[in-house]
């Protein structure tokens, strides 16, 4: 066997979470050795900016700042969302969950190769897992505040955070009992958050003490199918906030400004001739004085249950697929597109409204428009398509450093004073309409949202990659959403290998290649953090996928065992390793006493040195001579296993190496 032609095989790996305790211990971990978490690293971390307060309130709850990830691939895992705060993220729009939580979305799913298209729409966990990631989330991040860990003292503003919850897509779903429970848990999490403090290992029991909000979240923010009717929006709205007591933003569609002016600004303005319209997503979705005299009447129903209603600019717009990246017929359109769509929809949809009506913003948000975007006076603004590209998370601190120079700029000190004083305008709900209304005509002049601007991508080399040894750039890490690609110390290697020939009850030595490592780390991939969603593989310089041909590690056997299409690697102790390469199982062990390795194939049992020469070994059943051992595998394995070791503060080895590895939502 040689090291270039190791397959791994591709299908959908479903999302696993793992325990509060397991999260708890990566973060400190690599944080104390690294000033890091889940990768990211704390000089480009939200700390806070002396002097400024970019605080807002959202439906009576302070946050930090009003930037967050959009209801998306960057909020439904534990990770997702601490990396968002990591940013300066402080409203999370969590992933729409649903009745429907067994949906097989197709692979790839995400396309950002210059703005962006995708077909994912909803979580990729059952109910009851997503309910225990934004449980453990919420938790996490008070014991994050409460250990001071990024040395900002506990009780400040910096910590305060807000969870949206985002819901869909139908009455019927959302009425049915499975998500009746669902939404009133959610509320009241009390029994869930204590079942987690209560797990914490006896040397946490300072933060098993905790007293912790049992609301979650207050707030939900609608997602209805393309194509639902006024009424029934109407109605889930009103069931929202007479049965759970919730306020309530419905999520617009772009399809509100018609197609004759989204045919016109998308491709005759902006020039995207490629993108071809769904003319059937126009006629079935809801029209615009539909939505404003469903809003108004919403907004009555509010007032009557002391709830706040508003709207979200916008969704994602429906369009052909002629991409050949996808598999469905239509795809959704996001990016640099949906900025300008999105944005001149909320203009003309707040004239009709008045100048209160509460407006959130998600659509093709950069570091670029962010600031204009809070001049708008709209809370949240959330991203998804920008962070799927180059530094991923990071990104967001990007946003909030571009906010701070403008409003030190302008000598302001709050988010409201900043609004008013671009304006002219005292009252910061009428500075908010008057800068939007200066600042989205210019939209479509703007060259950073044309066709031309936005025609690059990633580039690719001449190369297709393999186990080991990519041009280890690093790039699929932070695009990642998940966390889920992380790089193995190896150091660079090249060895002779000795295969073994069983013969007359001896093992004969025989040639078996070389063993070559060129680069000093290796890219590996967390499968049950993986969704395959084919991100890395756009930005990968060379073909084939990170998540596709790189070593791939299961959190549990349980998880290994399900998957069994899948090659790949786990620990049932921290000193065993099990390894399955192309579609053949083998175990490694590792007896520190002695300083050997037992090594398994299914057939015989081997006694190795450091190196792989072989000390000793035996059948594990009857052996017929001439039968051969390839310990290329056992190389690849110990290579994996002695790196992970290497880098023991790192958060996938923490994880990977637990003294139980169980994953929370296996």
């Amino acid at each position: 066997m040689t090291q270039a032609n190791l397959g791994i095989t591709t299908h959908m790996a479903e999302l696993f979470g793992i325990d509060l305790t397991t999260h708890l211990e990566s973060i400190l971990a690599e944080f104390n050795a690294k000033e890091s978490i889940y990768g990211y690293p704390k000089r480009k971390m939200y700390l806070g900016f002396p002097g400024l307060d970019l605080g807002v309130s959202f439906h009576g709850r302070r946050a930090e700042t009003l930037l967050g990830p959009a209801s998306g691939p960057h909020s439904q895992m534990v990770q997702n969302i601490v990396l968002a705060f990591l940013g300066g993220g402080r409203i999370m729009e969590l992933k729409t969950v649903q009745i429907l939580d067994r949906l097989e979305i197709p692979r790839p799913c995400i396309d950002v190769r210059n703005i962006g298209f995708n077909v994912e729409w909803s979580q990729e966990m059952r109910l009851e897992d997503s309910f225990r990631e934004y449980v453990t989330a919420w938790v996490l991040l008070k014991l994050i505040e409460e250990l001071e860990l990024l040395g900002i003292p506990k009780g400040a503003a910096f910590y305060d955070t807000v969870f949206d919850i985002s819901v869909g897509y139908d009455l019927k779903g959302i009425q049915s009992e499975r998500m009746h429970r669902w939404l009133y848990d959610i509320r009241h999490a009390g029994p869930a958050i204590r079942e987690l403090l209560d797990a914490l290992p006896a040397r946490f029991e300072q933060l098993k003490k905790l007293e912790i909000s049992p609301e979650v979240a207050n707030s939900v923010t609608l997602s209805t199918f393309h194509g639902c009717p006024a009424d029934e929006i109407e109605s889930i709205v009103q069931h929202l906030i007479r049965e759970h007591g919730f306020h309530v933003i419905v999520k617009m569609n772009p399809t509100l400004l018609g197609y004759e002016e989204v045919d016109r600004l998308l491709r005759r303005e902006l020039g995207y001739t490629d993108i071809q319209l769904d003319p059937a997503a126009f006629e079935h979705d809801v029209k615009f004085d539909e939505a404003v005299a469903m809003m108004k009447r919403l907004e009555a129903f509010a007032a009557q249950h002391h709830r706040n209603v508003g709207a979200k600019f916008t969704n994602t717009l429906v369009v052909k697929n002629n991409q050949n990246v996808f598999k469905d017929d239509v795809m959704y359109l996001s990016g640099a597109p949906l900025h300008v769509l999105a944005m001149n929809a909320m203009h003309r949809f707040r004239a009709a409204m008045g100048p209160a009506f509460h407006i959130s913003f998600s659509a093709g948000i950069t570091k670029h428009n962010f600031v204009d975007a809070v001049r708008c006076n709209m809370r949240p603004i959330t991203t998804c398509t920008d962070l799927l590209k180059e530094g991923g998370y990071t990104r967001l601190f990007d946003y909030l450093r571009r906010l701070k120079d403008a409003m030190q700029a302008a000598e302001c000190t709050t988010i409201e004073e900043f609004i008013t004083t671009a304006a002219g305008e005292m009252d910061v709900v009428l500075a908010g309409v008057a800068n939007a209304q200066r600042l989205v005509p210019a939209l479509v002049e703007n060259p950073m949202y044309h066709k031309e601007a936005n025609r690059k991508t990633p580039p690719k080399i001449d190369s297709h990659l393999e186990l080991f040894d990519c041009i280890t750039c690093y790039k699929c890490l932070p695009v990642c959403p998940n966390a889920a690609n992380f790089s193995v110390p190896t150091d660079a290697v090249e060895l002779q290998v000795t295969d073994y020939r069983f013969e007359n009850g001896k093992f004969e030595p025989v040639d078996g290649g070389r063993f070559v490592l060129k680069k000093k780390a290796q890219i590996a991939n967390l499968a049950d953090f993986c969704n395959e969603c084919g991100d890395c593989d756009t930005y990968c310089p060379e073909y084939g996928g990170p998540f596709v041909e790189k070593p791939r590690f299961f959190f549990s056997e349980e998880s290994y065992n399900k998957y069994q299409d899948h090659d790949g690697f786990c620990f049932p102790t921290p000193t065993s390793m099990k390894g399955r390469i192309r579609q053949q199982e083998y175990f490694l062990r590792d007896d520190a006493q002695k300083q050997e390795y037992v090594w398994e194939d299914g057939r015989f049992e081997l006694r190795l040195d450091r190196t792989g020469h072989l000390l000793a070994g035996r059948p594990l059943r009857n052996a017929r001579d001439g039968e051969e051992i390839d310990l290329m595998p056992f190389h690849i394995m110990r290579v994996l296993f002695e790196g992970l070791r290497r880098d023991a503060n790192n958060y996938p080895a923490v994880m990977l190496l637990r003294e139980t590895a169980s994953g929370s939502s296996g």
